[in-house]
């Protein structure tokens, strides 16, 4: 095991496409994943799928990133790796649909803006509250919120309550970056765009490729397109790095 790379790394929303190929690239790296989702079967269907020799190398917690004592679990096995130096990247996220379409902003019950806000915003400021101190303690800290491409331009197929939290995560992201930087903990955001996996499959292939017209590279984005953007931002050496956003989107938007 390469000890220059041996973390431990926080993923949520871990058993989702996006995700999933995240748990990939740090197990790969031979780092020590502590992989979160709110489903038990998502969570199962990730340990399938490993390669046997990892299996030590990641611990599954079905948690609510919504709940502050789920993320003093997460904290306290942090605490417990052998792995001092602590990446944590918050990847769950929800973008509610009706019949595979856009919900109109005037239309959203408030029942569902709460639960989006609690999801995509709350439980991002949940997880770095939680993982700050230990992140303190080490002098050593990566922190990347994954935002989207709908947090940049107002989202074409993401609701507005889906809008507003990934553009309030950018706000979250520059804020700690500037309160945590004298620690050696850096925050950055990650925008993707239309990305092949997860969310996509809640709307119509049509739709998808509808999109593609969008994208000047001519593709949907692959989950390891995003995985290679959070490695960048976790690596170790990477620390004059902090309150960007990377946008993996293709070339849809350039700003």
């Amino acid at each position: 095991m390469n000890e220059q790379h041996y973390r431990t790394v926080v993923i949520t929303g871990a058993g989702g496409g996006i995700g999933r190929g995240i748990v990939e690239s740090f197990l790969t790296s031979g780092d020590r994943v502590i992989a979160v989702d709110a489903s038990e079967t998502a969570l199962a269907d990730l340990e399938a799928t490993l390669d046997p020799q990892q299996d030590g190398s990641i611990l599954t917690m079905c948690c609510d990133v919504t709940e502050p004592q789920d993320w003093k679990r997460i904290a306290e096995a942090v605490e417990a790796s052998p792995a001092a130096q602590a990446v944590l990247v918050n990847n769950a996220g929800i973008s509610p649909k009706r019949d595979g379409q856009k919900i109109p902003g005037d239309e959203i019950p408030f029942d569902e803006w709460n639960a989006v806000m609690a999801v995509n915003l709350t439980g991002p400021f949940l997880g770095i509250q939680a993982l700050a101190p230990h992140m303190k303690s080490t002098r050593f800290g990566r922190i990347i919120n994954m935002s989207s491409l709908a947090g940049r331009d107002g989202g074409r197929l993401g609701g507005v309550h889906y809008a507003a939290t990934k553009t309030g995560l950018l706000g979250i992201t520059r804020s700690f970056a500037r309160e945590l930087a004298p620690f050696g903990i850096t925050v950055n955001a990650i925008a993707p765009g239309r990305i092949g996996v997860g969310m996509v499959s809640s709307v119509s292939d049509e739709v998808n490729q509808n999109y593609l017209t969008r994208i000047p590279v001519g593709r949907l984005g692959y989950a390891s397109d995003v995985a290679q953007a959070v490695q960048y931002l976790a690596t170790p050496g990477n620390g004059f790095v902090t309150g960007i956003t990377v946008d993996v989107n293709g070339g849809s938007y350039m700003g």
